[in-house]
């Protein structure tokens, strides 16, 4: 357990070192692992609203506005009125944002295809394991913060 309890605290360590590294995923700007992670959820989902976006990271509204605002600036994503509700703003990817989401999504394809194969061989039972692991890792995670 000792040996497994240290990998994983390795692992947190090489995640967390990331956070102050930026691509440019093709595009003319620096983009930082927080900001592609933002990038990534508004390019998966149309129409989201600043509250949601919040609700999925987790993170307060004032966060996700200030994150966004920086990518405003970028010229990686637009807010815009929702038509529905006007005291809502809406965001989406730009052509510049869209342009770093697609080049991020073949970055994980070429990074990730060993993880990919590796948990595509599991069975159902040892796939459930992993899960339930990272699950208990993310609860770790989330009190050490």
């Amino acid at each position: 357990m000792k040996k497994a309890i240290e990998k994983f605290m390795i692992m947190t360590e090489k995640i967390a070192g990331t956070v102050k590294i930026s691509r440019n995923y093709e595009t003319d700007v620096d983009i930082y692992r927080s900001e592609i992670h933002l990038i990534k959820l508004v390019g998966d989902y149309a129409n989201l609203h600043v509250s949601e976006i919040a609700r999925k990271f987790g993170v307060t509204k004032g966060a996700i506005s200030q994150a966004l605002k920086t990518l405003e600036k970028k010229g990686l994503v637009e807010k815009y009125l929702d038509q529905s509700n006007n005291t809502r703003l809406l965001v989406k990817l730009t052509e510049k944002g869209q342009k770093a989401y697609v080049n991020h999504e073949e970055h994980h394809k070429q990074c990730d295809q060993d993880m990919y194969s590796y948990l595509n061989q599991l069975t159902d039972h040892e796939l459930a394991i992993v899960l339930s692991f990272i699950e208990k890792a993310t609860e770790m995670a989330t009190r050490h913060v």
